[in-house]
């Protein structure tokens, strides 16, 4: 008797007797009994007749931190992945194949695998003579196409990039990179000790590719990493809606590295030329040290703002304990400004915004006795404290910023400012393009690695902090299209129809049991599992679907 058999009709029983059965544990006990997402099917009245559609694919749940979740358990051990995961990753391994690796220099052959079989799935499928291997692949590839379709067309720009790079670091065997942890690396393809990959999600009309400066030059000078950082753009060319998407992504992939930087960066717009130029001096470059990076971490400040509070309120320790009043915590950026490197509380003239946090404030133990005035004076105390913070750190950075300029005059006048006019940035263009080409030549005449990496670190992107950028056009010169995926309903419906006599053949008889077994399950719960029938009936479809997939399983 199977698992599922086995737990319907000890809760049945359980049943006959007292409706006290949990419906929610029921679900979850069955769910991992049968260990694969429900699956729905149309039909019409004859069994011959049913229409595959989207919803037949096993579902994916698309959580970013369940993907993500890699983590080494207290005292050691294993690795431990999240239950979404492990799911995806059972299905990505069907498509190359589990006895090889999965890390970036896979992708190339797993693309083209995908394309192929969206091209012509009855061929791509033909290469396999096992039945069952030719359903695996099928339907490990639809999950893809499916999830991937899901993650582009339900989240915004934001969301879809978070959820695409979870999905990519699974695809790729990898692990990703928390925020601001000094590297422009979004995940490490084929582990931790893999390739760093920044990956980019962008509309093809759109791409800006780029970032920190400083972050991609702490990379290109760590040996650990081999010097290189690999970016992996991904253009959206897609119309319609949530329910009628269609388009296709496109995949290019180029390599910074000490030997190419400065080239790359040369042949992009000024802002970002202004990055690569060094303090040259007719000796080479200036050997006066510069002041040091102030790294600005949310742990740095937090310790300024819980100190200015503590000067401001008897409550302060009591306020910090609560997430809520903890920089950068997911608690606090609810309660922050949307925008900005640094955030501060939202506007605390607003009523509505102190009375938000005033019944944050009373759930905490010792301030639920606070009189409406202590409260909106502690309120006001909290706002300025951060506000206080936030402008000590700027204040820093100004004082660093100025010391450079006056340290390293030649950077002077290497920025754009906002409001130039045509003439204006004309002629600043210019400046910043005749520093960059000799910065270039200069550093490209430098042969040893230990000096390359020196020279990085005393370039103007790096003392200033700039931010670089690469355009469309800019990609285009540096990548050929890896691949191209059409994605979307329609495209996975194509997919679908084509798949139909393999799937109908082979495990229509599944999936008609588990569309019964879901039917009387629901209907099961439905009458507060007083409905013998339909429990009974359920009990016969887990039956039906052991002995189908006994059949599956050795119809090889």
């Amino acid at each position: 008797m199977s698992d599922l058999q086995k737990i319907l009709k000890e809760e049945y029983k359980r049943a006959r007797n007292t409706v006290t059965l949990d419906t929610d544990l029921l679900i979850k006990m069955v769910s991992e009994a049968l260990e694969m997402p429900a699956l729905v099917i149309e039909r019409n009245d004859k069994p011959k007749d049913v229409t595959f559609t989207l919803e037949m694919i096993p579902e994916i749940e698309v959580s970013e931190l369940g993907w993500s979740d890699v983590r080494t358990p207290d005292g050691g051990g294993d690795v431990v992945k999240g239950r979404e995961r492990q799911l995806l990753e059972s299905y990505l391994a069907n498509i190359l194949g589990a006895e090889q690796g999965r890390g970036l220099d896979s992708l190339p052959q797993q693309l083209a695998k995908l394309s192929s079989f969206y091209e012509n799935p009855t061929q791509y499928l033909a290469q396999t003579e096992s039945r069952s291997e030719q359903i695996q692949q099928a339907i490990s590839l639809l999950v893809f196409y499916k999830t991937l379709t899901k993650i582009i067309a339900n989240f915004n720009a934001s969301s879809a990039g978070f959820s695409f790079e979870s999905f990519l670091a699974t695809l790729l065997d990898g692990v990703q990179v928390p925020a601001n942890t000094g590297t422009i690396a979004d995940f490490y393809a084929g582990g931790t000790d893999g390739v760093p990959v920044s990956l980019k999600l962008y509309n093809e009309k759109s791409v800006e590719v780029g970032g920190s400066f400083v972050d991609l030059v702490g990379d290109l000078v760590n040996d650990s990493k081999d010097n290189r950082m690999t970016y992996l753009v991904v253009m959206k060319n897609l119309k319609g809606g949530k329910d009628d998407l269609s388009g296709s992504l496109t995949f290019y992939q180029f390599d910074f590295t000490l030997d190419n930087v400065m080239n790359i960066l040369m042949d992009t717009k000024a802002s970002s030329q202004a990055c690569i130029i060094l303090p040259l001096t007719d000796e080479g470059v200036s050997d006066i040290e510069a002041p040091a990076r102030i790294r600005i971490t949310p742990e740095d400040v937090q310790q300024r703002f819980a100190a200015n509070l503590g000067s401001l309120s008897n409550y302060a320790d009591t306020v910090v304990q609560s997430p809520y009043f903890q920089y950068g915590e997911d608690e606090m950026l609810e309660l922050a400004t949307s925008s900005g490197t640094l955030r501060t509380y939202k506007n605390l003239k607003s009523r509505a915004n102190r009375e938000n946090m005033a019944q944050i404030l009373r759930a905490l133990p010792g301030l639920e006795q606070l009189t409406d005035e202590q409260m909106q004076q502690l309120i006001l105390q909290i706002g300025a404290s951060l506000k206080q913070a936030i402008a000590d750190i700027q204040q820093l950075r100004m004082d660093r910023k100025a010391q450079i300029a006056d340290l390293l005059p030649s950077f002077k006048g290497m920025r754009i400012p906002k409001g130039a006019d045509k003439t204006q940035r004309a002629k600043l263009s210019a400046n910043i393009g005749e520093a960059a080409s000799a910065s270039q030549k200069f550093y490209n005449e430098i042969e040893d690695k230990e000096r390359k990496k020196a020279t990085l670190l005393k370039t103007n992107g790096y003392l200033n902090e700039l931010q670089f950028s690469i355009n469309r056009s800019e990609v285009y010169d540096l990548a050929q299209p890896m691949a191209k995926l059409e994605i979307g309903p329609k495209a996975i419906q194509q997919m679908l129809n084509e798949t139909r006599q393999l799937l109908n053949s082979e495990v229509f008889a599944i999936f008609e049991s588990l569309r019964n077994l879901s039917d009387n399950l629901n209907g099961f719960f439905a009458t507060g599992l007083a409905d013998t029938d339909k429990a009974n009936s359920a009990i016969a479809d887990a039956q039906n679907i052991e002995t189908q997939t006994e059949k599956a399983k050795s119809d090889k």
